[in-house]
């Protein structure tokens, strides 16, 4: 397969499979959400099989819906429920198999795995939407050589986990289920001049959240929780004329305002602040963090904005950048102890010295409800085999070894795939979805 821009190098064993059709998805209701429904499939192959299939069986159920560091009460917390899994009617706890399939594990043939599977579940009157959201295929990876960590269908429902013993480690599971619900891997642009018009794409991650190699360990970003709708529209505030915002730590505590959309031309520029949150999560993370999303694509275009020459990209008190093409400027008043004061300015008018509370005086009309608010690009029509007619297409790829997650620093040197490290293959996120089958 063709990796275009060359290898970008992140420590999460993850790896994503891109698809171009979708499995239909839970949206966020008022009356909250209906959890989406999980199909794990346990696999056997021909030459390759679980040596303990009840063992196998309970560590993957633990993997997904297990009180802790399981997918479930990962997207549990950084969602604060927007979104939920539960287990699907097939076998036990939503664990089905092993399914023996008349297939070798040598060459790690997704596609297959995919369709054998499909049609082995609908001989058992298990399809999609009468009876699962999501289908999660767990197999021995030993022999099947695949070569990544995990695989998942963007917008989609499928995954695909190569496991000894039927664990799947909760940073892989994460980023493939963030597959699904439509995130990108997540990158970074340089702008080493205080104007956007200076910044130059990179192969570095933003590890601003797993989709950009910061694993379980911080939550999804603004843009993110935009995408799905997990933010209301008192949270996540349109800038409609300039003006200055009090500002609460994204997954912090309290209500208030944790994010900005401004607009820039066809593209939007997204604030948020880090940090402050409660539990473990985002525990490495505090201060201001700007984004740059490319024509409304929320998911799977959303680069982390670094001004700075080192390491550290947090937009300190005192930073100001600008996109003089559509006369945007962005000023950081205070920040500190999971909170901020931003400034916006919108067609060179300069924005108020006096912020307007806690919302604002620059944002959209709100509805005084607690709706989701929607990104300007919602996805497509969806498919209903979670696959669409092209398993194969678009395919990122990331490392192999999913038994430990080693965190790495932004602008730490790059980890190969030997020793225990792990090696993404990836790419800009815009070539990964362009991409096609082998």
């Amino acid at each position: 397969m063709r990796v275009p821009r060359g290898a970008l190098l992140m420590s999460a064993a993850c790896t994503s499979v891109a698809l171009a059709a979708t499995a239909p998805s839970t949206a966020a209701a008022a009356d909250g959400p209906a959890p989406r429904r999980i199909q794990i499939a346990l696999i056997n192959f021909s030459d390759s099989s679980f040596a303990d299939p009840a063992k196998a069986r309970s560590n993957a159920q633990n993997s997904y819906f297990g009180k802790t560091r399981s997918l479930n009460s990962y997207y549990n917390e950084v969602t604060r429920q927007a979104t939920t899994f539960k287990p699907a009617a097939g076998g036990e706890g939503g664990v089905i198999g092993p399914i023996n399939l008349d297939l070798s594990a040598a060459g790690c043939d997704k596609d297959s795995i995919y369709g054998m599977t499909k049609k082995a579940l609908e001989e058992q009157g298990l399809t999609w939407v009468d009876d699962f959201d999501h289908l999660s295929l767990v197999f021995p990876g030993e022999k099947a050589g695949c070569g990544w960590g995990g695989l998942g269908s963007l917008s989609g429902g499928v995954s695909w986990l190569p496991s000894g013993d039927g664990t799947v480690d909760q940073t892989v599971i994460s980023h493939e289920f963030g597959h699904n619900l439509g995130y990108g891997h997540q990158m970074r642009i340089r702008c080493e001049d205080s104007d956007l018009a200076s910044c130059r794409d990179t192969e570095d991650n933003s590890f601003k959240t797993p989709m950009g190699g910061g694993g379980v360990g911080v939550g999804l970003t603004a843009p993110e929780l935009i995408h799905s709708k997990f933010l209301s529209d008192r949270e996540a505030v349109k800038v409609t004329k300039s003006s200055a915002y009090k500002m609460r730590s994204l997954h912090g505590p309290g209500d208030g305002v944790r994010a900005l959309i401004v607009p820039a031309g066809q593209d939007s520029l997204i604030v948020e602040v880090r940090g402050g949150a409660a539990g473990k999560l985002d525990d490495r993370l505090a201060g201001v963090h700007a984004y740059r999303v490319k024509n409304g694509d929320f998911g799977r275009d959303a680069d982390l904005i670094d001004t700075t020459p080192g390491d550290d990209d947090t937009l300190k008190a005192g930073t100001v950048f600008t996109d003089k093409a559509h006369k945007v400027e962005i000023k950081v008043e205070q920040s500190g102890d999971g909170a901020a004061t931003v400034a916006v300015s919108l067609n060179g008018v300069p924005s108020p010295a006096k912020t307007d509370g806690e919302s604002g005086n620059g944002a959209a009309p709100q509805t005084g409800s607690s709706k989701p608010v929607a990104s300007p690009s919602e996805d497509g029509a969806e498919g209903r085999d979670g696959a669409g007619g092209q398993n194969g297409a678009n395919l990122a790829e990331t490392g192999a070894d999913t038994t430990n997650y080693l965190p790495m620093a932004a602008g730490a040197a790059a980890l190969f795939a030997v020793g225990g490290a792990f090696l993404l293959k990836s790419r800009r996120k815009r070539a990964a979805m362009a991409r096609h089958a082998r």
